[in-house]
């Protein structure tokens, strides 16, 4: 490790501030319960997708800790995903340069994709127990070199925050749309309507051409995980049918998993399916959702239903978005919104299950009773005295005999802008 590298990646102990380009002024709803925890003795981990923001909330809370006066130089940052060290080299050659006694001064220490260093867990923990004054703020890409590494070595000395990409009322915000102004046709229409297409990768809200995003998202996102980050981790022989599997369910959302007849289809065996679908679960590309069994286990041998985490995946692959299919975009966006992990299906079909709430999703010009046969199913088999339907533009409360069904148009759902405090789930 070259003292050079170091004083590159940490420009403010010369300039005693973080560029603008790196620190921007946009703040994730995120944001601030991290920086509430930036002082308590948990390890703190930023994971999520790439190029979702983790490095500049990083970024971020460095400004921030300059701005309350720390010291400049008691903060060190590292990334892992341009130079291949250790982390015992990284902070050895930080002590060197500035002099520093670890067990004397508060340092704050944000190393960045982690999990590209080898034997990270270990070297931390080391550090963590050692040093009680260091205070490590770390970042990565795929969510089993925290959950499965972890709950061994560092259990109980991890707080981990789950980034997603942009929800849609980060997006308004981001586009300087006012919370005063939430009136759908006027205002909020145009915004919802190319946030559902396009998703909500951060770099990609200025693009003005479809090459030019379909270019960024096939290359800094789906190649860098499907070439790089997945085979490094998990070395896999066959990165390209992750592809063809990623695609798969993009371009088909909400699509069941089945893997016998994904193992025909593909004339692939069905294990190899399994675990190539639980990679790309893992490095953030796709949600699972189980179908609901209140109580049970039994939905672990049930058939899995599958979303991309972003519908800009599926604007990638999708050539056309047809109005019917729209619909299904919006489903996606509701599912990853909640962060769903249910679905209920037992003749009946409900979209989601939150909280042992049914969730149905019917983006249409028109609701009709035939919508609600699923929600009072639901209902009456689970005892749920609630539903929420979510709708294209109706909004209304249904009496029934199973409860209460409560229509909300989806912008004003997305956005919690709602009448019932049943939306709080």
């Amino acid at each position: 490790m070259e003292k050079v590298k170091l004083e590159e990646f940490n420009h403010w102990w010369i300039n005693g501030k973080v560029d603008v380009e790196l620190a921007l002024s946009f703040k994730r709803d995120v944001y601030s319960e991290i920086v509430e925890q930036i002082d308590k003795r948990f390890i703190l981990a930023l994971v999520g997708l790439r190029r979702i923001g983790k490095t500049t909330i990083m970024y971020q809370i460095i400004q921030k800790l300059i701005e309350t006066r720390i010291d400049k130089t008691n903060i060190l940052f590292f990334s892992f995903d341009e130079i291949s060290a250790k982390i015992s080299e990284v902070l050895e050659v930080y002590k060197e340069i500035h002099k520093k006694d670890f067990r004397k001064e508060k340092i704050y220490v944000f190393l960045d994709e982690i999990q590209k260093c080898n034997n990270w867990e270990n070297e931390l923990k080391k550090y963590y127990d050692l040093y009680p004054k260091l205070k490590f703020i770390i970042s990565g890409s795929e969510t089993l070199f925290i959950r499965k590494k972890t709950k061994e070595t560092l259990a109980g000395r991890i707080l981990e925050f789950i980034l997603t990409s942009f929800t849609f009322k980060e997006y308004l915000r981001f586009n300087k749309v006012d919370e005063k102004e939430f009136k759908y046709e006027t205002i909020i229409k145009p915004f919802f309507l190319n946030f559902v297409e396009k998703g909500g990768f951060p770099e990609t809200f200025s693009f003005k051409s479809d090459k030019e995003f379909k270019e960024y998202i096939r290359a800094l996102v789906i190649d860098k995980i499907v070439y790089k980050d997945i085979p490094r981790m998990f070395k896999i022989e066959d990165p390209e049918f992750l592809k063809v599997l990623l695609e798969l369910i993009a371009t088909n959302p909400g699509m069941y998993i089945d893997y016998q007849s994904l193992s025909k289809q593909f004339e692939k065996d069905r294990r190899v399916i399994k675990k190539y679908i639980n990679y790309l679960q893992e490095s953030f590309l796709i949600n699972l959702l189980n179908n609901y069994r209140k109580g049970s286990i039994t939905t672990l041998r049930k058939r899995k239903k599958a979303y991309p985490a972003d519908n800009a995946l599926i604007y990638l692959y999708k050539f056309k978005i047809e109005e019917d299919f729209f619909g299904r975009m919006v489903e996606t966006l509701v599912v990853n919104n909640l962060k769903a992990t249910n679905f209920w299906k037992n003749g009946n079909e409900i979209d989601i299950v939150y909280k042992d709430t049914p969730i149905e999703v019917k983006y249409q010009e028109k609701i009709n009773n035939e919508y609600f046969k699923p929600l009072k199913s639901f209902m009456k088999k689970f005892k749920n005295k609630r539903a929420i339907l979510i709708t294209k533009k109706e909004e209304r409360k249904i009496n029934i005999e199973e409860g209460i069904i409560n229509l909300i148009p989806v912008w004003k759902w997305l956005l919690g802008v709602n009448k019932y405090e049943l939306y709080k789930l």
